[in-house]
C-alpha cells in the first residue's frame, strides 16, 4: 500500500500534468504546432568520479549516457504553449553503488495574453539522481534559459534519487501606460528515496507568493517594487523557516537578443529547529542578481551572477553565491563550440545550518561537428571541483567524453 507522502507525490504530480494537459489542449484550438525530437548518446570517463579528498578511494570510472526528448511548441494569436517530455538514461559499470539508472524530466512554459493583462506559467517535473543535482554544470536551458535551476546542499550522495515538482504562476495587469500591477507565487515539493538505505535528505515543501508594481522607463527598459513571504518546511516537522522581503528590480533591452536585468532584496527568515531540542533563530540579509545576455552574428553569451536563498534537503535553506557563464560560437557553417562555467559557495541559512559549508566549480568546453544540418558528433572535457567543510581536502574529477546525435528540425 503507497504511503501518505507517495500519495501526496503522486497527487501533486498528477495536478501539474493534467493542468498542463489543459493548457495545451485550450491553446491547441486554431494553434500552430511544432514538434522537434532531440537525442544524444555519450561515452564519458572520469578519475575520481566520487569527488573523493585526497587520501580516499577515488572511482575511476567509464559511464554510459543516452538522452532523448522532444519539444512540442503550441502557438495560437493569445499565447503559446511549450512542452518538454525528456527520459535520459545512464550506466556506470565499475562503479560499485548503483545510481538512478533511468532520470525522468517534464518541463511546461505558457503564456495567454489578453488586451492588458498576462498570465505566465512555469512548471517542471523531475526524476534525479541526487549525484546529478550536485553536480550541475554553467549551461542554461536553451528553451527556457531565463528559469532558475534547483541545486541541492553540497552533500555529495550516490544510490539515492531525487523527485522535484515546481509551479511558478505568475498574473500581470496593466493599469495604465505605464505602470503594471503584477501577484506571482511558487510551490515546490521535493521528495528523496534511496534503494538500499533510509535517505540522507529531507523531504520538504516550499511556499511562495509576492506581488509588484512595474513601471516603464521607456519602450526598452522598465522598474519594478514588491514584496514577498515563503513558508519552508519538512514533512517530518523537523524545521522550519519563515521568509518576508522586498526586492526592486530593472531590466533594459536593446533588442531581443541583448539585454540586462539587475535585481536586489532584503530577506528575514525566522528559523525554528524541532530535533532534537526546539531551537529559533532569526536571519535577516540582502541578495540580489545580475543577469546579462547578448547575441551577436556568430556567437551568443549569457552571464548571471547572484546571490539567493534556497530550499533544500539538508539543513534547511541555503545561501547560495554563484557565478555562471555560457558562451557559443560558430567556428564554421557546420563546426560550433561551447563554453560553460559555474562557481559557487554554499552554506546553511544561520548557525543552524553550519557545517555544510561547500565551494564548488565546473568548467565544460565541446565540439559539435554537423555531418548532416540534424546529425552530429562532438566531443569535450569538464573539470569537477568542490571543498567541503566535512572534508579534509577539496577534491577534483577530470571528464573526458565523446557524443553524437541528432537534433530534428521544426516539423
Amino acid at each position: 500500500m503507497a504511503s501518505v507522502r507517495e500519495y501526496r507525490v503522486n497527487q501533486s504530480i498528477k495536478a501539474g500534468v493534467l493542468l498542463g494537459l489543459a493548457l495545451s489542449s485550450g491553446a491547441a484550438i486554431a494553434a500552430n504546432v511544432t514538434y522537434q525530437p532531440r537525442a544524444d548518446m555519450e561515452v564519458q570517463t572520469n578519475d575520481n568520479f566520487n569527488l573523493a579528498p585526497e587520501g580516499e578511494d577515488a572511482i575511476d570510472t567509464l559511464g554510459y549516457i543516452a538522452d532523448a526528448e522532444v519539444l512540442i511548441d503550441i502557438a495560437n494569436p493569445r499565447g503559446s504553449t511549450s512542452l518538454r517530455p525528456r527520459l535520459r538514461f545512464q550506466e556506470y559499470p565499475d562503479h560499485d553503488e548503483d545510481l538512478e539508472r533511468v532520470e525522468s524530466f517534464f518541463d511546461l512554459v505558457s503564456d495567454y495574453r489578453w488586451e492588458r493583462s498576462t498570465f505566465v506559467l512555469d512548471a517542471s517535473y523531475s526524476r534525479r539522481d541526487v549525484y546529478n543535482t550536485e553536480t550541475l554544470g554553467g549551461e542554461f536551458d536553451p528553451d527556457n534559459p531565463g528559469s532558475p535551476d534547483n541545486p541541492e546542499a553540497g552533500s555529495l550522495t550516490t544510490g539515492e534519487t531525487r523527485e522535484l515538482f515546481v509551479v511558478r504562476p505568475n498574473f500581470e495587469h496593466r493599469l495604465t501606460e505605464r505602470v503594471s500591477l503584477g501577484i506571482g507565487a511558487q510551490y515546490q515539493v521535493a521528495r528523496y528515496d534511496a534503494d538500499n538505505d533510509a535517505p540522507t535528505k529531507s523531504d520538504y515543501d516550499y511556499y511562495g507568493a509576492g506581488a509588484y508594481l512595474k513601471w516603464a522607463l521607456s519602450q526598452r527598459s522598465d522598474v519594478s517594487v514588491g514584496g514577498y513571504s515563503s513558508l519552508y518546511e519538512t514533512t517530518d516537522n523537523t524545521e522550519e523557516a519563515d521568509a518576508i522581503g522586498v526586492e526592486v528590480s530593472y531590466a533594459h533591452r536593446w533588442s531581443e537578443t541583448d539585454g540586462i536585468e539587475l535585481t536586489a532584496f532584503y530577506e528575514e527568515n525566522d528559523i525554528t529547529e524541532f530535533v532534537p531540542v526546539r531551537t529559533e533563530e532569526n536571519t535577516s540579509d540582502f541578495g540580489g542578481s545580475i543577469t546579462a545576455f547578448r547575441k551577436l552574428e556568430v556567437s551568443t553569451w549569457r552571464l548571471v551572477a547572484a546571490r539567493r536563498f534556497l530550499p533544500t534537503g539538508d539543513s534547511g535553506k541555503q545561501t547560495l553565491d554563484s557565478i555562471r557563464l555560457q558562451y557559443d560560437r560558430s567556428l564554421s557553417q557546420r563546426l560550433e563550440f561551447r563554453g560553460a562555467a559555474r562557481l559557487e559557495s554554499r552554506s546553511g541559512l544561520g548557525t543552524i545550518g553550519a557545517g555544510t559549508e561547500r565551494d564548488y566549480a565546473r568548467a565544460d568546453v565541446s565540439l559539435r561537428w554537423f555531418a548532416t544540418p540534424t546529425w552530429f558528433v562532438g566531443g569535450g572535457y569538464t573539470y569537477i571541483w568542490q571543498d567541503r567543510e566535512n572534508d579534509p581536502t577539496s577534491a577534483g574529477n577530470n571528464r573526458f567524453f565523446v557524443n553524437f546525435g541528432y537534433r530534428g528540425l521544426n516539423r
